[in-house]
C-alpha cells in the first residue's frame, strides 16, 4: 500500500505540472510547445524535459516526465530513459529535421515601418513562407527542442529567427571582429587583464550598434552569453540559424581559467562545442536581441 507522504508527492507533483508554464499544454494533441511560456514566483519552473524521444512524440516538462515515471506510465515507444545508440547523437539528420533539411525561406518579408509589433512580423512571414518561416522542435527534433518563428527575411536573404521559449530573436553572422569590438566592451587595463580593450574596440560595438534596414530600433542587440548559446542550442538554434564557419561564435562570457582574462569562450553551432579564444583575434559574430515593440 502506499504512504500518504507518497500519496502526497503525487498531489504536489500534479499541482505543479498543472501550474507550471504553457510547456505542459495541449500535448495530448501534439501541439508544439508553448511560444512564450509565463514564468512563476518562487523556485518552482515548469521546462521542457531534454529526454530522448521519437520525433512527433509530444515534449514533455521536466515535471511531465517525474510524473510518469513515478507512475511507471512513460511511453517507452515514444520517449527513452536508455538511449540507442543509432538514433540519440546531438542532432544529425537520423534523428533531426533541420531546416536546413526542409528548405530555407526564400521571400523578403517583416521588414519596413508598417507593423505594429513583432507578432505583426512573423505573421507577414508566415503569410509570405507558409511553412519555411517555421520550425517546430516536437515535429522535427528529437528532445526537449523549441519552436522557432522568422521575425523577418531581406531579399538578400538575411534572416532574424524568434525562439518562442525564451522571446529573444537572434539574428544571422553580423560581422567578424576581436571580443571587445563584438562585446562592446572598452575597458582599460586595471592590473589583473593583459588586455587593452579600450584600443581594440575602436569605438564599434558590433551587436550594440547593428541596425539591420526595415526594422528600425524595434529590437535591442547584445552579444549572447555563453548561456544564451547553451540555453539557445537545448532549443535547436543549431537546426534552425544559418551555421558559422569553422572559427566558431564569440560569446559575452569570459573564461575563468584564462591568464590575464585575456580569453573568451567561443560557441560552435557546427557541433554546439565550446572552447576558448584569446579576446584578440577575429571570430565571427551573432547577436542576440530583446523586441521591445
Amino acid at each position: 500500500m502506499k504512504s500518504k507522504a507518497f500519496l502526497a508527492s503525487i498531489a504536489l507533483l500534479t499541482l505543479l505540472v498543472s501550474c507550471g508554464d504553457e510547456l505542459s499544454s495541449n500535448h495530448k494533441q501534439g501541439t508544439p510547445v508553448s511560444d512564450r511560456p509565463s514564468i512563476e514566483t518562487g523556485e518552482t519552473v515548469a521546462v521542457a524535459s531534454y529526454l530522448h524521444r521519437e520525433r512527433g512524440a509530444a515534449v514533455l516538462t521536466s515535471f511531465e516526465e517525474i510524473a510518469q515515471i513515478i507512475s511507471n506510465d512513460l511511453p517507452t515507444a515514444s520517449y527513452r530513459t536508455i538511449p540507442l545508440m543509432e538514433k540519440d547523437d546531438e542532432g544529425s539528420a537520423v534523428n533531426v529535421t533541420t531546416r536546413g533539411n526542409l528548405g530555407r525561406p526564400d521571400i523578403a518579408c517583416g521588414l519596413g515601418p508598417d507593423f505594429a509589433g513583432i507578432d505583426s512580423r512573423i505573421n507577414d512571414c508566415f503569410q509570405k513562407n507558409a511553412e519555411k518561416s517555421q520550425w517546430e522542435g516536437f515535429r522535427y527534433g528529437a528532445s526537449g527542442e523549441s519552436t522557432w518563428k522568422l521575425v523577418s527575411r531581406s531579399e538578400s536573404g538575411t534572416e532574424i529567427w524568434l525562439d518562442n521559449r525564451t522571446g529573444m530573436v537572434w539574428s544571422d553572422i553580423v560581422a567578424t571582429a576581436n571580443w571587445c569590438k563584438a562585446s562592446g566592451n572598452d575597458d582599460l587595463p586595471a592590473g589583473t587583464t593583459t588586455i587593452n580593450c579600450n584600443d581594440l574596440m575602436a569605438q564599434t560595438r558590433t551587436c550594440q550598434d547593428l541596425f539591420i534596414e526595415g526594422m528600425g530600433s524595434v529590437i535591442i542587440w547584445r552579444l549572447p552569453t555563453r548561456g544564451d548559446f547553451l540555453q539557445a542550442d537545448l532549443d535547436g538554434s543549431r537546426f534552425v540559424l544559418k551555421p558559422e564557419n569553422a572559427s566558431g561564435l564569440w560569446t559575452a562570457t569570459m573564461r575563468a581559467a584564462s591568464t590575464g582574462r585575456s580569453e573568451a569562450w567561443i560557441y560552435n553551432s557546427i557541433d554546439g562545442t565550446l572552447t576558448a579564444g584569446n579576446l584578440t583575434t577575429e571570430r565571427q559574430v551573432r547577436c542576440i536581441g530583446a523586441p521591445i515593440r
